[in-house]
């Protein structure tokens, strides 16, 4: 039995008992967190927000929370343990970056913190980082971008002239070099790196994943990134689903020019009543993060969105 979906978020109270009992038995395993960082004001303040908004963990940023991963051992440990007293788990560490993480520019510091980060996730008995990859590059594209700074009567030996911006194949090379050498210090650190993408261009990705060998490797899957995109949340995932560790719990709208913005779960159109059961079928152990990156009413957002998916867990589930 499939229930009907509209466009919107709507609670299933009028389904019949046995829809309910199926729906609850394959959602019992998902577990909800909420991103620190979309709370209030310090960190100790958005970890009692989140022990009273029911959910069942915390995602930190490690670079705006956590200084960089530059905290103490000490400090680190207060944190788990505060967190333990609102009776939650850290699911997750993440580090957002500006740029692209092959851009070259500020390259070594970016890096660096990324592997700082990736050293303390084991302090919050967490095995996973998220990181920002941007656009991965067409590995197929052989020619450099054109560049309209050439040899001129003011420069003419060239010595202003910026450096050939790499080609695609390039990037992507370069992309699969940083990708390994982390990959392959995670092994080292017991650390699991994620990887949050701008779009889901499958063929890419899964050569990708298929390239980097150095140590474990998943995906952040964010439906509001497929809808704002213009891809089909439902079969991205089915696509994916065994290189997902981690789920962005946010919604999406997309307008009649094809733009598409974020906006509170709920008010967007991610089918939550088939995108739920579908992360259980296949065998999806990992968390759901309730999350709002815009928006005059962040932590607002965030409560209510967990309220929100906390409606469509039948009681016997909970």
């Amino acid at each position: 039995m499939s229930p009907a979906v509209g466009n919107g978020f709507t609670p299933f109270p009028h389904y019949d008992s046995a829809f309910q009992f199926v729906f609850g038995t394959l959602i019992m395993s998902l577990r909800i967190c909420a991103a620190t960082e979309d709370l209030h004001g310090s960190l100790k303040k958005a970890i009692v927000e989140a022990g009273q908004a029911s959910v069942d963990g915390v995602r930190l940023n490690a670079r705006t929370e956590l200084e960089n991963a530059g905290l103490t051992t000490s400090a680190q440990r207060q944190i788990l343990l505060y967190a333990r007293e609102h009776r939650l788990n850290i699911a997750a560490l993440s580090c957002p970056t500006r740029q692209a993480l092959f851009d070259e520019e500020y390259l070594e510091q970016r890096i660096e913190v990324i592997r700082r980060s990736m050293s303390i996730v084991r302090n919050f008995e967490t095995d996973k980082l998220i990181i920002r990859v941007g656009r991965i590059p067409d590995p197929t594209e052989q020619q450099t971008p054109l560049s309209d700074s050439g040899i001129s009567s003011e420069d003419p030996l060239g010595i202003l002239t910026p450096a050939a911006q790499k080609s695609e194949s390039e990037q992507y090379s370069m992309l699969c070099e940083l990708l390994n050498e982390l990959t392959t210090y995670g092994n080292h650190v017991g650390c699991t790196l994620t990887l949050q993408f701008a779009n889901y261009d499958l063929g890419r990705i899964e050569r990708l994943l298929t390239d980097v060998k150095g140590g474990p490797l998943q995906i952040s899957f964010d439906p509001a990134t497929a809808i704002m995109t213009g891809a089909a949340v439902i079969p991205v995932y089915r696509s994916l689903y065994q290189h997902v560790g981690f789920v962005r719990g946010r919604d999406a709208l997309r307008d009649v020019d094809g733009a598409g913005v974020e906006v509170a779960v709920g008010d967007g159109i991610v089918e939550w009543i088939e995108l739920l059961p579908t992360l259980a079928e296949a065998d999806y152990q990992g968390w759901v993060s309730v999350e709002r990156t815009g928006g005059d009413h962040r932590n607002a957002d965030v409560v209510r969105g967990v309220q929100s998916i906390r409606r469509l867990f039948p009681s016997s589930a909970l």
